[in-house]
C-alpha cells in the first residue's frame, strides 16, 4: 500500500515551552489594507513546546502609527493587560475609537497553563478604510465620474521633492469591474470585483501604493469594465468610478487626490466586454503608455461626471480577491479542421485565457478563443450547453512585433479552447489557461492510500469545482449562470469550510443575503422571503426553495459553530426570523406541512430522464423547515431571546410528528412522498431524528435494502446525496457507505472519473461526449459535493466534539469497522487554532519471533488549546489482548489506562476500540496483539 505524507505544516520555531503567536488575524483577514469594522476581533494560533498545554490568558497591544513615519507603529493606543480567558479567536478590540484611512499595529503573546508567558507575536497591521461616507469628500472632493463615456479614466499626480512620502493609500470603487495601474503596474492584483446586491451595498478596495509612486510626476490610470453591476441581465446602472488617493509626508502634511472633472477620459481597445459573452480587444485603439506620467492626453476628454450616483452604501470589500492562482499549459493540441486548433487543458476550471504571440498580423484580421467544457468524438468542441459565447476575440493593428494579451473582465468556464485566426501554428505557449477564483486560503486537504485513489480523485474533483464556484460569492457553475445559487452553496459549505478558509467569504454572503432581503422588502417584491439566488436579480425563484434558502441560516449557523463567531449570530438574528417567519406563513395548517416546494431532490438519479431531473417534494421543503427551527432555538438561546428559543423548539417538535404521521407507511415502515427517491426519504428521516425509536432499526434496514435492490448505488438528487453517506455510517453501515462512494458505474462519482472528468458535473447520467439530458449539461457543478466533509468526518475521523464551537474540543473517530492494508489515509483540517491531523493505516506484520506484532496505526496532532477524544481502533481484537503504544511507549495493556505519558489525559476501552483523552500536541499510536 502506497501511502502519501500530506501535508508539512509550518510553525514558528521555538525553544521549550510556549512559542510565539502566529497565523495572526483581523476579521479573519491577514494584515487587511481596508477594514471599516468599527470594533474589529482578533484571532491568532498558539505554539507551544510541550503537550496538553493551553492559553490561560493573553495580551494585546494596539498601536498608533508614528507620526513622521505613518507605516511604522507608535505609541500605543491601547493596551488590553493581562486577560484571563481561554479564548484565541474573535477577541475584540477594546480601545479608543479607531480613525478612518489609518494604518494601526497589533501584536499578542500569551500565558501558558504554568503561567509562564510567551514572546510576542511578531508585529501585525490592518488599515482602516473610510468608516463615513462622508470621508469620500473629506480630504478631497471625490466625485462619481461617468465611465460610459469613456472606459479609460486618468490623472497625474504630483509627488513633492522637498519632502518624503511615508505613506500613500487609494481607496477606489470602480463599477462594474476595475483594474488601476499607476506609472505603468498594475495595482492590487485582482483580477475581477465582488458581486452584491448593488442598490444597498458597494464594496471599495483600498491599496497601499507607497512604493509605487515617485518622487515628481505619477500617473493614475483606470480601464472600467462593465461587470455585474452592468451586465443587463442586472442592468443597476453603468460603467463608473469613484476614487481618492491619500498621501501622508514626514512633516505631518497630507495631500489627497480625488475623481473629478479634471480628469481625463476616451475609449479604449476593450470595444465589448460582458460576463457571460466575453472581450474583444481591437489592438488598433490601443493608447500606448497612457498608464504612464508624461502622456499626451490633450485630444483626451474632461471626464463626465455622473448625473446620479449610486445608491448603494460604501463599504471596504473585506473578502480575499479574485485571483489567478494557477496557471496551465495544454496537455494536448489538436486540429480537427484545418485552421481550427482545439487545446486541451486537461482540468476543467473557471477563469481565462492569455494570449502569446512572436508576430503580429494582418490589420483588421482577429485571433478568436472560444471556450467550452467538453468536445465530440471527432475533437471539436461542444458548447451547446452555454447560453453565451465565451468568447475573446483580439483584432490585429498589423504593427505588432510580439503580443501577450490577457483579457481583463470576463472568465469563463472551461477545460477546451478552440482557437482560429492564428497566423502559422500554435505550439502550447501560445495560449496558457488561468485559473481564477476567490484567492481562499487552502490550508486543508484530504490523501488516500493508493488502493483508493478513485477517492483522491474524486476530491480532486470536488476541490476544482468548489474553488471555480467561488466567485466573490458561492456560484452554481462556472459557465451558463454564474450565480449565487443558494441551494448549492448549502449543501457544499461543509465541504468548503473543511477545505479552505471559508469564514471572510461567507461572512461577506451572509450579509448579501440580508441586503437581498431588505432590498426585496423596500421594493415591496417580499416580506422575509430570501430567493434561490442571492444577490436577486431576476435569477431563481421568489421565494425560494426551502431547501436552497435554508442557506441563510444553516452557514450563518455553521460560521458560528467552526469559527466561534457569535457576532454573526447577533447580526443576522433578525433577518433569520424574517426569514423563517415567511417561511411558517406558507404551511398548511391543517397537516403542519410545509408543501411549498420549486426543485425537491433535485437532479435525483432516479429521475434524471425527467424535465428538470426533478419532482417537487413537501417531505424535503418539510425536513428544512424542521432543520431551521432548530437552528432557530439554538441561536435565539445564544443571544438571549429565551421565549423565542422555547417557542421554536415547541414548533420543531410538533412538525417532527407531523412530518412522521405525514410520511411514514406503517405498512412497509418506509418514509414515502410520491415519486421521491426513497433513499432520500429515508435519509432525511433518520437524520431529522423524526423515526420513533422502535422503528429505527427497521427503517434503517429498509433503507439498506433499497441500496443493495439498486446495486449499491444511490439513486438521491442533491439533497439526500449530503445526508445518505453520514446517516450510513452514523447507524452502522459505514462499510455499505464506503461501496456507495466508490462505485464506478452508474449513477455515482466514480462513474465521472472514468468518464475523465476533473470537476463534478450537473447530473449523474452525463458521459464523456454526450450531454446529460434536458439540458443538465454542466461539467463544472458544485451541488453534488456534499459527500466531502464524509471524507474527512467518517474516514479520516476528525469532528467537531458536540456542544463546543470553533474546534475548541474535536473527536477524531475513524468509523472504519474492519482493517485492512488497502485503506489509509491522511487528513490535515485547517483552523483558526491551528491544523488538526488524523492519519491512519495498517501496519505491516513482522515475521520475526516477537511476543506482540503492530498491526495499527494512527497518528493525531491536536491545537494548542483543543482537548480531544482520539479513538483507536482495535478492530476484532479484545481490548483485554491488545497492548497499544504511543511515541513507543505502552499506554494500554490488560485491558487499562497505563498514566504517565505527557498530554494523555485517561484512556477507556469502547466497542472495537481504546479512546484516548488528550490535550494538544502530536501523538503517534500503534495497536501491538500477541502473536500466537
Amino acid at each position: 500500500m502506497l501511502f502519501i505524507v500530506l501535508l508539512v505544516v509550518c510553525t514558528p520555531w521555538v525553544n521549550a515551552g510556549p512559542g510565539q503567536p502566529y497565523q495572526l488575524r483581523v476579521e479573519y483577514l491577514d494584515e487587511p489594507v481596508g477594514m471599516d469594522v468599527e470594533r474589529p476581533r482578533f484571532s491568532w494560533a498558539l505554539h507551544h513546546s510541550d503537550r496538553g498545554e493551553k492559553q490561560t490568558a493573553y495580551r494585546i497591544t494596539v498601536y498608533s502609527p508614528e507620526s513622521s513615519q505613518r507605516r511604522r507603529p507608535g505609541e500605543v493606543l491601547w493596551d488590553s493587560g493581562r486577560v484571563a480567558d481561554e479564548e484565541s479567536t474573535n477577541v475584540e478590540y477594546g480601545g479608543p475609537k479607531l480613525k478612518s484611512a489609518t494604518r494601526y499595529f497589533w501584536k499578542v503573546s500569551f500565558w501558558d497553563s504554568k503561567g509562564v508567558e510567551s514572546p510576542s507575536s511578531d508585529m501585525a497591521h490592518f488599515h482602516t478604510g473610510l468608516f463615513e461616507q462622508s470621508d469620500w469628500q473629506h480630504w478631497a472632493k471625490s466625485a462619481w465620474l461617468d465611465g460610459e463615456k469613456g472606459n479609460q479614466l486618468r490623472t497625474e499626480v504630483d509627488v513633492s521633492r522637498g519632502k518624503n512620502l511615508t505613506a500613500a493609500h487609494v481607496y477606489v470603487m470602480g463599477l462594474g469591474y476595475y483594474h488601476l495601474r499607476i506609472n505603468g503596474y498594475e495595482v492590487g492584483g485582482a483580477f475581477l470585483g465582488p458581486f452584491t446586491t448593488f442598490e444597498v451595498r458597494l464594496l471599495y478596495d483600498v491599496h497601499d501604493v507607497t512604493d509605487t509612486l515617485r518622487v515628481g510626476r505619477n500617473a493614475v490610470a483606470v480601464t472600467l469594465g462593465h461587470g455585474w453591476y452592468a451586465q443587463p441581465s442586472v442592468n443597476v446602472g453603468g460603467r463608473c468610478l469613484l476614487l481618492l488617493l491619500i498621501m501622508e509626508y514626514d512633516d505631518g502634511s497630507i495631500v489627497a487626490v480625488g475623481s473629478d472633472e479634471n480628469w481625463k477620459q476616451s475609449d479604449g481597445p476593450i470595444v465589448l466586454d460582458d460576463i457571460y459573452i466575453g472581450e474583444t480587444f481591437d489592438s488598433r485603439l490601443e493608447t500606448t503608455a497612457w498608464d504612464k506620467p508624461y502622456y499626451e492626453d490633450a485630444s483626451w476628454r474632461q471626464a463626465a461626471l455622473l448625473s446620479s450616483n449610486p445608491s448603494g452604501q460604501l463599504n471596504v470589500s473585506m473578502i480575499p480577491p479574485i485571483q489567478t492562482i494557477e496557471t496551465f499549459t495544454a496537455r494536448n493540441i489538436t486540429e480537427p479542421e484545418p485552421g481550427k486548433f482545439v487545446f486541451d487543458f486537461g482540468q476543467n476550471m473557471a477563469g481565462h485565457c492569455s494570449l502569446h504571440l512572436s508576430g503580429g498580423g494582418i490589420s483588421g484580421s482577429n485571433v478568436t478563443l472560444l471556450h467550452a467544457e467538453m468536445i465530440y468524438e471527432n475533437g471539436s468542441i461542444h458548447h451547446l450547453y452555454s447560453n453565451s459565447p465565451e468568447l475573446n476575440v483580439y483584432i490585429f493593428n498589423g504593427n505588432e512585433d510580439a503580443i501577450s494579451y490577457e483579457p481583463q473582465f470576463s472568465y469563463y468556464g472551461f477545460r477546451y479552447v478552440q482557437v482560429t485566426g492564428f497566423p502559422g501554428t500554435p505550439d502550447e505557449r501560445s495560449v496558457l489557461a488561468h485559473f481564477t477564483h476567490t484567492a481562499v486560503e487552502q490550508w486543508s486537504n484530504i490523501v488516500f492510500s493508493s488502493d483508493y485513489n478513485l477517492l483522491n480523485r474524486v476530491q480532486h474533483c470536488t476541490r476544482y469545482s468548489s474553488l471555480s464556484n467561488i466567485q466573490s460569492l458561492p456560484t452554481g457553475c462556472t459557465q451558463r449562470e454564474r450565480r449565487g445559487w443558494t441551494g448549492d452553496a448549502q449543501l457544499s459549505a461543509e465541504f468548503t469550510i473543511h477545505n479552505f478558509d471559508m469564514a471572510a467569504l461567507y461572512t461577506k454572503w451572509m450579509l448579501d443575503m440580508r441586503d437581498s432581503q431588505l432590498h426585496l422588502n423596500a421594493t415591496k417584491m417580499s416580506n422575509g422571503a430570501i430567493p434561490d439566488c442571492v444577490p436577486y436579480y431576476n435569477h431563481g425563484g421568489l421565494p425560494g426553495d426551502p431547501a436552497w434558502t435554508i442557506a441563510y441560516p444553516i452557514i450563518t449557523y455553521w460560521i458560528y459553530q467552526y469559527y466561534s463567531d457569535t457576532r454573526i449570530v447577533q447580526q443576522h438574528y433578525e433577518g433569520i426570523k424574517a426569514h423563517l417567519d415567511n417561511t411558517r406563513m406558507l404551511v398548511n395548517n391543517k397537516t403542519g406541512l410545509l408543501t411549498y416546494s420549486r426543485y425537491g431532490d433535485w437532479c435525483a438519479a432516479a429521475v434524471a430522464g425527467q424535465v428538470g431531473c426533478s419532482y417537487t417534494s413537501s417531505l424535503v421543503s418539510t425536513f428544512y423547515l424542521i432543520l431551521e427551527l432548530d437552528i432557530m432555538s439554538e441561536m435565539a438561546s445564544l443571544v438571549g431571546h429565551t421565549t423565542d428559543s422555547e417557542r421554536y423548539s415547541a414548533e420543531a417538535s410538533e412538525r417532527r410528528l407531523d412530518f412522521h404521521t405525514a410520511f411514514y407507511n406503517t405498512t412497509t415502515m418506509v418514509y414515502e412522498d410520491g415519486k421521491l427517491s426513497l433513499e432520500t426519504a429515508q435519509a432525511l428521516a433518520l437524520q431529522l431524528g423524526a423515526v420513533p425509536q422502535p422503528d429505527v432499526a427497521t427503517v434503517v434496514g429498509n433503507l439498506v435494502k433499497v441500496i443493495h435492490e439498486r446495486k449499491d448505488h444511490l439513486d438521491t438528487g442533491i439533497i439526500g446525496t449530503k445526508y445518505l453517506l453520514p446517516v450510513l455510517t452514523r447507524y452502522g453501515e459505514f462499510d455499505l457507505a464506503l461501496t456507495v462512494a466508490t462505485q464506478t458505474t452508474l449513477p455515482g462519482w466514480g462513474w465521472w472519473v472514468t468518464q475523465d472528468a476533473t470537476t463534478l458535473w450537473e447530473s449523474w447520467f452525463a458521459s464523456e461526449f454526450n450531454p446529460a439530458p434536458h439540458g443538465m449539461q454542466s461539467r463544472n457543478h458544485i451541488m453534488f459535493g456534499s459527500q466531502g466533509p464524509w471524507y474527512y468526518q467518517a474516514i479520516a475521523g476528525i469532528n467537531r466534539a458536540v456542544n463546543s464551537t470553533g474546534w475548541e474540543r474535536l473527536t477524531i473517530c475513524p468509523r472504519i469497522t474492519k482493517l485492512t492494508d488497502t485503506l489509509g489515509v491522511d487528513a490535515t483540517v485547517g483552523t483558526h487554532r491551528g491544523p488538526i491531523r488524523s492519519a491512519w493505516g495498517a501496519m505491516i506484520k513482522e515475521t520475526e519471533a516477537m511476543p506482540v506484532v503492530p498491526v495499527f496505526w494512527h497518528s493525531a496532532s491536536i491545537p494548542v488549546g483543543t482537548l480531544a477524544e482520539v479513538h483507536v481502533l482495535t478492530f476484532e481484537w479484545s481490548e483485554q489482548t491488545v497492548t497499544i503504544q504511543e511515541s513507543g511507549r505502552s499506554v494500554w495493556s490488560n485491558g487499562k489506562f497505563q498514566p504517565g505519558q505527557a498530554g494523555i489525559l485517561d484512556g477507556k476501552a469502547g466497542k472495537g476500540e481504546v479512546v484516548f483523552d488528550v490535550g494538544s500536541g502530536v501523538y503517534d499510536f500503534q495497536v501491538m496483539i500477541p502473536r500466537f
